[in-house]
C-alpha cells in the first residue's frame, strides 16, 4: 500500500526489540501529548511478513498503521505507529510504537470469536510497561431494522475507572438504507447500493451512553476498509487522558478483528 506524499515508510523496528527500550514512561508521556489533540489520523497502513496461500491470498501478516495529528488541513508526520501482528486467522497482538524511535506504548492481545451470549474472554491491555485495563467484544450491537443480521462486533474496553464502549453506529443513513434494501430483497437493491457507498461511523461512549469519540470512514466497506484509507478519530472536548487512551485501543482491537479475519469474511454490515 503506497503511503501518501510527504509521509515517513519506513517501518517500524521489529517485534523482539519492542519491549527492550528502557524509556518507556517517556514515550507513554509523548502518546498522551498525541492523544491530546481533538484528532487522530489514521493513515494508510501497509503490510509486511506476508505468509501467502494458493487459495486465500495469506495466512499471516503484520499490518502498520501510522498515527498523525492534524493542525487545521495540516497533517503532521506520524508521531505512532499501531502494529497489528496476526499470526493465524482471529489471533492478533496489537501494539502501539513511537514513531521516532520504536519504542513499545502499548499492547494488547486477542482472538476474535462469535460471542452472542455467556462471559466473553477477557484480555490485558498493557500501557507504559504494566497491566492498565481489559478488554473484550461481543455481538451485542445488532441493526435497528433488522436485528437477525449479524453486526459489527462492539469492543468493550475497562479502565482503571471506567469502561468503554466501540460499535458501528447502527442507526446512521447507512445502515438504515441497507437495513431497508434487506427487507425488500431485490427490489432494494437501489439502497444497498446507496448505503454501501456512505460512511461507515464507530462512536466510542463511556457507561453513561456519552460520546467520547467519533471514527467515520468513507469508502466502500470491505474487510481491508479500515487500513487502507485515511480516516481520523475525532475526540471530544474535555476527554481525560484515560478516556483518549481507551478510545485508541479500542478502535485499535475493532480494526484488528477485522485484518485478522480470513479473507472472503468479516464481521457484519
Amino acid at each position: 500500500i503506497t503511503m501518501q506524499p510527504g509521509f515517513s515508510a519506513q517501518a517500524p523496528p521489529a517485534a523482539q526489540a519492542m519491549t527492550s527500550a528502557p524509556n518507556v514512561a517517556a514515550a507513554a508521556q509523548f502518546c498522551d501529548q498525541v492523544l491530546s489533540w481533538p484528532t487522530v489520523v489514521f493513515m494508510p497502513a501497509r503490510d509486511s511478513d506476508v505468509a501467502k496461500t494458493m487459495f486465500t491470498g495469506w495466512s499471516a501478516r503484520t499490518v502498520t498503521i501510522p498515527l498523525a495529528t492534524r493542525a487545521g488541513t495540516q497533517v503532521n508526520f506520524p508521531q505512532l505507529h499501531a502494529v497489528i501482528q496476526i499470526p493465524r486467522y482471529d489471533h492478533f497482538t496489537i501494539s502501539i510504537l513511537t514513531a521516532h524511535d520504536g519504542v513499545c506504548v502499548a499492547q494488547a492481545s486477542g482472538h476474535h470469536t462469535i460471542v452472542r451470549r455467556g462471559p466473553p474472554s477477557m484480555y490485558p491491555f498493557m500501557w507504559g510497561g504494566a497491566p492498565y485495563a481489559q478488554v473484550h467484544h461481543d455481538h451485542s450491537n445488532t441493526r435497528k431494522l433488522c436485528p437477525c443480521i449479524l453486526g459489527n462486533p462492539a469492543v468493550h474496553v475497562a479502565g482503571p475507572s471506567e469502561v468503554l464502549t466501540d460499535a458501528e453506529n447502527m442507526g446512521n443513513s447507512r445502515n438504515l438504507l441497507l437495513d431497508v434494501g434487506y427487507c425488500l430483497l431485490c427490489a432494494g437493491i437501489p439502497c444497498c447500493f446507496v448505503g454501501s457507498a456512505q460512511p461507515t461511523e464507530f462512536i466510542v461512549t463511556n457507561g453513561a451512553g456519552q460520546r467520547i469519540a467519533t471514527h467515520e470512514i468513507r469508502g466502500m466497506k470491505s474487510q481491508d476498509t479500515y487500513h487502507t484509507q485515511t480516516s481520523e478519530l475525532r475526540v471530544e472536548e474535555g476527554s481525560t487522558p484515560e478516556q483518549r487512551r481507551l478510545a485508541l485501543m479500542a478502535r485499535l482491537y475493532h480494526i484488528a478483528i477485522e485484518c485478522s479475519m480470513s479473507p472472503g469474511t468479516g464481521a457484519g454490515g
